[in-house]
């Protein structure tokens, strides 16, 4: 028999499956946008219920992190993100995920993450981005098991094998850039 508090981290659990799904169907929303700042803003849609979700698994550098990001993407899609305020979002995120970090090395992956998309963002041409989107997928993927947001696990492999397809099917495009 079911306890009241057996009841009630089930329906936790089970809200933020669904918040991470909802979350997971506005990347892949994201992906088919025309324009960067429509997939940015259907990133920030999806980081607001991923974020939700992580808190509510107890995953908290990861809901840092999308936090953090959210301003980021804020701050790109209004064309107000300059060198510095980025390098000052990378130090809080250090910084404020290390202190909050509760998963050991699996704490720090989606901080890593987060880290070498923003300088992804900064620096890179197509083909790197490319890498840069697998290697933060997987870095997901390792975390959203961890914490048990399934549904975004999911979209981390779906992600990375359509990226992985995608470098393939371009490698020509991109090797004379």
């Amino acid at each position: 028999m079911e306890t009241k508090i057996e009841s009630y981290i089930m329906t936790i659990y089970l809200l933020a499956q669904v918040f991470s799904a909802i979350g997971a169907l506005c990347v892949a929303i994201s992906s088919f946008a025309k324009s960067k700042n429509k997939m940015l803003v259907w990133q920030i849609t999806d980081y607001i219920f991923t974020a939700i979700a992580n808190l509510l698994l107890g995953g908290y550098t990861g809901a840092l992190t999308i936090s953090i990001s959210i301003i980021r993407n804020s701050l790109m899609v209004k064309k107000k993100m300059t060198k510095t305020i980025l390098t000052i979002l990378i130090v809080i995120q250090i910084i404020v995920g290390t202190y909050l970090n509760q998963l050991g090395l699996i704490g720090y992956l989606p901080i890593i993450s987060s880290v070498s998309y923003s300088l992804a963002i900064a620096i890179t041409r197509n083909l790197q981005w490319l890498r840069w989107v697998i290697e933060n997928m997987l870095l997901w993927l390792i975390y959203d098991l961890t914490i048990k947001a399934y549904p975004a696990a999911i979209t981390d492999v779906t992600i990375t094998l359509t990226t992985l397809i995608a470098i393939i099917k371009n490698r020509k495009t991109f090797s004379k850039q």
